[in-house]
């Protein structure tokens, strides 16, 4: 939903990904990857950056003066550290590892619900991230609830997030 918009990183490219970005995204993008404005006037459906970041679910009231610095720890580590105007709000680290052009974050999270697929299943979700061609930030979320009885009667849901956050500066 993304390769034609992002910027495929290499372990060199890395760098590129410190930057002060908005906390709350511009634009999403569609099954097709093509780029929406978000409507900032229902601030209760915009998830922000820290949102996909952490493992908990923590919820920023929407405002243009929080921001983002992403900075690089070494090659498997970044650091995101939430301002509001010159204020440390949250400061986050994260490992994780480059694969095709994006980094995934070791935020994954896989629980398991019953005896999957007997009377049970699973729910899943990740991140990864990367730049855009514009140089802002891609986040992908993917998750998935699923799971079946005895086989045969399937549930769940699933789906797939990209996110695109301005860069503010480099």
């Amino acid at each position: 939903m993304v390769n034609k918009n992002k910027s495929s990183l290499s372990e060199n490219d890395l760098v590129k990904l410190e930057g002060t970005y908005v906390l709350f995204p511009d634009a999403k993008y569609d099954k097709k990857g093509n780029l929406q404005t978000i409507d900032s006037e229902k601030p209760e459906t915009i998830h922000s950056l820290n949102y996909f970041v952490k493992s908990e679910r923590l919820r920023y009231e929407y405002s243009d003066s929080y921001r983002v610095e992403v900075k690089l720890l070494g090659k498997n580590r970044l650091q995101f550290v939430t301002k509001k105007k010159d204020s440390i709000v949250e400061n986050v680290e994260m490992g994780g590892k480059l694969k095709n052009g994006f980094f995934y974050l070791d935020n994954k999270y896989l629980k398991r619900h019953g005896v999957p697929y007997l009377a049970g299943g699973y729910d899943n979700h990740k991140t990864r991230i990367g730049l855009s061609k514009d140089n802002g930030l891609l986040v992908n979320y993917a998750y998935d609830n699923s799971g079946a009885l005895i086989f045969m009667f399937w549930a769940g849901s699933t789906y797939n997030l990209a996110c695109h956050f301005k860069r503010i500066e480099k």
